[in-house]
């Protein structure tokens, strides 16, 4: 069986088109502004930095432009299209998953993104750069993910649906905790925040 291949080809079959069976533009607008406002929420101030893990082609990158201009955006995607199309223009790095702790930054990055990707990648890469994901996370983390108790539509090859428990355990043991709508912030940042914003 020949490896999976994030090309044009495979960027135009699910983003584009005059109805892409990956949402919408508005769709889209909802999910980066939702973030936006939550993460400004936690931190009390304006967002400065953004790292999207598993971006494909940055289509973040220009929504959050246009709502915070002056906060950076770093894209990591193993896909060599992506990051030749738009590398340069949407500041896009080659990377997997599960070589997160290869990419250093200064300090924590405000908002951490990794939206559709990690129920496409085996239980290893998972464990490999899910707490290096944490470290790096000093606001909010938006980890969208589908499990098996979702029925989801879109590109089903190679797709893992494992149970939401199975990733549960996995974000709790790598120092993530819950906030709701699928974010989340580090112990530390939980401490800090009041008790109903908090699951159970």
């Amino acid at each position: 069986m020949s490896e999976k291949r994030y090309d044009r080809a495979y960027f135009d079959s699910w983003y584009r088109g005059d109805d892409p069976p990956v949402g919408t533009t508005a769709d889209l607008e909802r999910a980066v502004g939702l973030a936006v406002a939550a993460a400004e929420s936690v931190l009390a101030r304006p967002l400065a930095s953004v790292l999207d893990v598993g971006c494909g082609e940055g289509r973040w990158q220009p929504v959050l432009y246009a709502l915070r201009p002056e906060a950076s955006y770093l894209g990591v995607d193993p896909s060599e299209y992506a990051v030749v199309r738009f590398g340069e223009s949407r500041n896009l790095r080659r990377g997997r998953f599960g070589e997160l702790r290869y990419h250093v930054f200064d300090e924590p990055i405000d908002l951490v993104v990794c939206s559709d990707v990690l129920h496409y990648l085996p239980d290893e890469e998972i464990f490999e750069g899910l707490g290096a994901l944490a470290e790096r996370t000093g606001g909010v983390a938006v980890i969208d993910v589908f499990t098996e108790e979702d029925d989801p539509e879109g590109d089903r090859v190679d797709l893992h649906l494992r149970p939401a428990s199975w990733y549960r355990a996995a974000f709790t043991e790598s120092g993530l905790v819950a906030i709701g709508l699928q974010m989340y912030v580090t112990e530390e940042t939980a401490e800090t925040l009041e008790a109903l914003d908090l699951p159970v």
